[in-house]
């Protein structure tokens, strides 16, 4: 298997890059440069990221458990346990937790290779004091995922 991984298994909890923002199960690395996969949780109500793109990047979502609110292009779509979101490349986007319970999903990104810039921003988010928004949106325009707007809070959100 030339340029994939060897079978393996990840326990809960384990991830295939240290320091990136998010832990991924699968990396470009593994997969020939096809696919990365991540897990990720929010608690209620929190929002996401930054309204972004991905100008290469194909991107889908499923809700293992929690209430997600979307936002792709300038719609806002609600998905529930058990739902799947698909986002193409180019379509801009974001999501916030949307109930008061812990938001769990599963996202993959097709071609392979996000968890780079999950990583560098890992390692800027971690550095003290507030994150250098200048240099996060460097990192998302040199991998081709530009900032388009602040985070969303969701729909239903109760007053903080």
């Amino acid at each position: 298997m030339a340029d994939r991984a060897e079978p393996f298994v990840l326990a809960a909890g384990e991830t295939r890059i240290e320091n990136a923002m998010l832990p991924f199960k699968l990396v470009a690395s593994d997969s020939a440069g096809r696919l990365s996969i991540c897990e990720f949780t929010l608690p209620g109500w929190s929002s996401g990221p930054v309204l972004h793109s991905h100008d290469e990047v194909d991107e889908g979502f499923f809700v293992v458990s929690g209430r997600l609110e979307f936002q792709l292009g300038a719609e806002r779509i609600l998905a529930g346990e058990g739902d799947f979101a698909w986002v193409p490349q180019g379509t801009p986007h974001t999501f916030a937790s949307a109930s008061d319970a812990p938001l769990h999903v599963i996202a993959f990104a097709t071609p392979g290779g996000i968890e780079h810039l999950f990583a560098e921003q890992g390692q800027v988010l971690s550095s003290p004091g507030p994150p250098d928004e200048a240099l996060l949106d460097a990192l998302g325009l040199r991998y081709k995922s530009p900032t388009l707007g602040p985070p969303i809070t969701a729909t239903n959100a109760p007053a903080r």
